[in-house]
């Protein structure tokens, strides 16, 4: 593949994608959960119509292994129709870990279908697919997400649940400590959270999360909490924090995350 040809095009989309976007009064909202900001949980709205964001949320990872790695991954988020949500993520790692698939270039939606009502939730599917551009990647790799979000008592107190699939197109052979690990082709993770309002520019949410990991016979649990801060009505700024259970999950992870409307 030539990577210079699939980021110019890619840079390319964006922008048509950008300039279809409506101008609207720019706006970041600390209620809305976008994934990796400040926990993995996201809930089922989009950002608002016409709406244009850069994120950037940085997340350092200590495995059980006793590997670092921190993940960069500035993003471009933006609602160029009612209800859908379009981004456009380059994840960079840094550390002493595995840093396979550092530069890959992310596509993502979310499109939500209903708000939700006296007894439904809200309902989105979201999705994303992964281009190989970056470091040691081969074939395109794509994921999906069933999310569900429903207010309890009030609407800054809501239930959220995800259930994300992801597939590696191209499933490989690690050594790790003297043995060799066969990478999962397909794989699900359940996310189960409660996010509430705190104080007048502040939110809580906290999360537990089962997943199948990267490697076959591998599965993970973590508990993950963070705030979300509205330090104006254009940005929101963030922090979480995860602690894994069990043998196979990361031993810790810690989020700081950055929003900005435009």
């Amino acid at each position: 593949m030539n990577t210079s040809i699939t980021l110019r095009g890619l840079l390319l989309a964006t922008l048509c994608l950008l300039g279809l976007a409506p101008r609207a009064h720019a706006q970041s909202d600390q209620i809305n959960l976008d994934a990796g900001l400040p926990t993995r949980l996201e809930d089922a709205y989009p950002t608002a119509y016409g709406n244009r964001e850069f994120q950037l949320p940085v997340r350092y990872q200590r495995s059980r292994q006793g590997d670092n790695l921190v993940q960069y991954t500035p993003t471009l988020e933006f609602g160029p129709f009612r209800n859908t949500q379009l981004a456009v993520a380059v994840p960079i790692y840094s550390g002493n870990g595995d840093r396979s698939g550092s530069g890959n270039v992310q596509v993502s939606g979310l499109y939500n279908f209903n708000t939700e009502g006296k007894y439904l939730p809200a309902v989105a599917l979201a999705g994303a697919l992964t281009l190989p551009t970056g470091l040691r990647s081969e074939g395109t790799d794509y994921n999906g997400r069933f999310i569900l979000t429903k207010s309890l008592f009030h609407s800054l107190n809501r239930l959220h649940l995800n259930v994300a699939y992801f597939h590696n197109s191209q499933p490989g052979v690690q050594a790790e400590s003297g043995q060799l690990k066969e990478e999962r082709p397909d794989r699900f993770a359940l996310l189960v959270g409660y996010s509430t309002r705190i104080a007048p520019q502040s939110s809580l949410v906290v999360d537990f999360v089962r997943e199948q990991r990267r490697f076959r016979g591998e599965m993970g649990s973590s508990l993950e909490a963070g705030i979300r801060r509205q330090m104006n009505p254009r940005m929101v700024l963030s922090l979480g924090a995860a602690a894994g259970l069990g043998t196979d999950a990361d031993r810790f992870t810690a989020t700081l995350g950055f929003q900005h409307a435009f």
